[in-house]
């Protein structure tokens, strides 16, 4: 196969790839002028090529949706940038859009299933406090890199028994821009559905809480209000989740207290330690070594006693060879470090 990939990487480099196998193109959406398949690169990568046909290159809203895609994937790399990439979100390896058939790769997905495609009714309830947990910590994350994914819904979310992976960026965009219509009921708030006001982080939460219902009851939601929950438990995770305004909603940090999660921010707060891998290294070079990684320490010779003092001069000062100073201190002064007695070389 002669067929080579030209394209930009998430640095901003641009590459030029043969390409050795092309998969066939994944099942896709009615209407939609995205194809995605799994491509292997003459350097052994294979990645994920989520490419818009030509017919639809010149479409101004397929271009944008591609285009938010890049922008949200550039902006994740960018905000981890100095912790490792959470593997909640898709990562963007590359892109190309002045071409006929504009595209952009990502990473080959986790294991797992949409949720969509997982039965209903499958997930244990046993799993569904780590679902919920991990869910709850990817819309933490989002709110970090200060994007809001406004698209979360069965066919959006993977699930892999452990841990969640949010898919499709394409409608993601930034909190604080105006609101544009986009979605539909369950799975969209109030103000997104009718495009009032600005984006908010907490537009996500109401469509987790609908994903959260859909997981405990095997079902969607019907009309805008959701009934009461199968047991006291969910039903406090769920409280003001699905309130008409965003500001009556909780956000994802008090939403990840409720079900006592660890908040990811805690961790993404701190500085990065710049010799991390430096102090693993040493410590696994010591835990080779075992016991003879320290030296043996040597008897420690106990110090000679020191000589007698003899009896001070009338003029306060002690016989040569003695091992006192040879001036006592004076009266009322600080000391060393005092300031009325600063050495010379302070600039006392």
């Amino acid at each position: 196969m002669n067929e080579t990939l030209a394209f930009v990487d998430s640095s901003g480099m641009p590459e030029r790839v043969r390409i050795l196998d092309i998969g066939a193109d994944e099942p896709h959406q009615p209407g939609s002028g995205f194809r995605t398949r799994v491509v292997r690169l003459e350097d052994g990568r294979r990645m994920l090529q989520r490419r818009l046909l030509p017919a639809h290159a010149l479409r101004a809203e397929s271009l944008d949706v591609l285009e938010a895609e890049i922008r949200a994937g550039l902006t994740l790399i960018r905000a981890f940038r100095e912790v490792l990439y959470p593997p909640e979100f898709t990562r963007l390896a590359g892109y190309a859009i002045e071409v006929e058939a504009p595209f952009l790769l990502l990473d080959l997905l986790r294991e797992g299933q949409p949720m969509a495609e997982i039965a209903r009714g499958l997930v244990l309830s046993t799993e569904q406090k780590k679902f919920e947990s991990s869910l709850f910590r990817a819309l933490r994350l989002l709110e970090w890199a200060g994007l809001v994914h406004r698209s979360i819904s069965p066919a959006t979310v993977r699930w892999d028994g452990a841990r969640v992976q949010l898919t499709n960026l394409g409608s993601a965009d930034r909190a604080g821009r105006p609101r544009q219509r986009l979605g539909a009921l369950p799975w969209a708030s109030p103000e997104q559905r009718e495009g009032i006001g600005t984006i908010d982080h907490r537009d996500d939460i109401w469509s987790a809480g609908q994903l959260v219902y859909f997981v405990a009851n095997s079902r969607e939601s019907s009309g805008s209000r959701m009934p009461p929950l199968a047991g006291p438990v969910r039903d406090d995770l769920l409280r003001n989740v699905f309130a008409e305004h965003a500001g009556q909603r909780p956000d994802a940090r008090t939403m990840l207290r409720r079900i006592a999660a660890p908040d990811p921010w805690d961790d993404l707060g701190r500085p990065a330690d710049p010799l991390q891998a430096g102090r693993k290294h040493f410590a696994e070079l010591l835990a080779d070594k075992g016991p003879l990684a320290w030296p043996i320490p040597s008897a420690v010779r106990q110090p000679d006693p020191p000589e007698a003092a003899a009896p001070p001069r009338a003029d306060g000062e002690h016989e040569p060879g003695t091992a006192w100073p040879r001036r006592r201190p004076r009266a009322g002064g600080t000391g060393r470090w005092g300031t009325s007695h600063r050495r010379a070389e302070e600039g006392g």
